[in-house]
């Protein structure tokens, strides 16, 4: 609070009453805290402290009211989800030795799935070979976000490289389809670290984590035209507006087309004022 405590004697009130934490009081502290050019997400963080410690004063009844009540939440701007270009998922996957050993194999397995699938890293460390079915083309979600169920189909490079991954590596996929060398399931951190480590030893010049082999999944199947009810069944995604983020990926291919036409210059405007909205990946 050594923020607020600047503000309060900026304006000679550094001795003020509890009784005197006033709507306005805090409002004018908001406003402080924009012009000093602070970000969305830290002036949201101070939004939310001072919420809680005002409720914490009225339930221990220190005040009748809670002078925080109405303050409200700056809007957080809208964030793309980064991605990685399809020669760069084909560059990742194809780093790891196709004649390596049994754990290379069942980390390129783990690529390819995160990949093809679009899973989270929680769901496929989950993935048992039960929930597998090659012959019928499809693996079960059982353990989705949000306890929720779904299937996938399996594409035909996956299903290939699975064939592979059993036939080379059956003391790896144990109960659970991606086992660690001692029999019990791979963990989150490690699939963190594996992604991160080939990522690397591809070259690219990036953080990428298992989410954005899932945004890939889903903004390539966007950018080839599948219907975001369709992306939206396929990833898990309880409401729409979960899917409706990837719509966000082709301003870019929109300013390109109508910028081959003469267009009027308030419809060029309003598609400056979209793109600005929108942090690019």
């Amino acid at each position: 609070m050594n923020v607020f405590s600047r503000f309060l004697a900026s304006g000679g009130r550094e001795n003020i009453t509890l009784e005197e934490l006033t709507p306005e009081l805090l409002s004018a502290y908001v406003s402080y805290l924009k012009k000093r050019n602070s970000q969305p997400n830290t002036v949201r963080r101070h939004v939310i402290t001072l919420k809680s410690f005002c409720s914490f004063l009225v339930n221990s009844e220190f005040l009748e009211q809670n002078p925080a009540a109405d303050l409200q939440r700056p809007r957080m701007p809208k964030k793309l989800p980064r991605y990685l270009q399809k020669n760069e998922v084909d560059k990742l996957i194809n780093i790891v030795p196709h004649d390596g050993s049994p754990s290379m194999l069942r980390d390129k397995t783990v690529l390819m799935c995160l990949y093809y699938t679009g899973v989270r890293a929680e769901e496929v460390i989950n993935i048992q070979t039960v929930d597998m079915s090659l012959e019928r083309g499809f693996v079960k979600i059982t353990k989705g976000k949000g306890s929720r169920y779904r299937k996938v189909p399996l594409h035909q490079k996956l299903t290939e490289q699975l064939q592979l991954y059993f036939e080379r590596a059956p003391e790896l996929s144990n109960g659970y389809l991606f086992c660690s060398k001692r029999g019990g399931p791979i963990s989150t951190d490690y699939v963190n670290y594996m992604v991160e480590k080939y990522a690397k030893k591809a070259g690219l010049n990036k953080k990428v984590t298992p989410h954005m082999l899932r945004h890939s999944f889903a903004t390539h199947l966007y950018k080839k035209g599948i219907d975001l009810f369709v992306i939206g069944m396929l990833m898990g995604h309880a409401e729409m507006r979960s899917t409706s983020r990837y719509t966000h990926i082709e301003l870019k291919h929109m300013r390109d087309a109508v910028n081959k036409l003469d267009i009027p210059k308030a419809l060029e405007i309003k598609i400056s004022k979209m793109e600005g909205s929108i942090d690019e990946p």
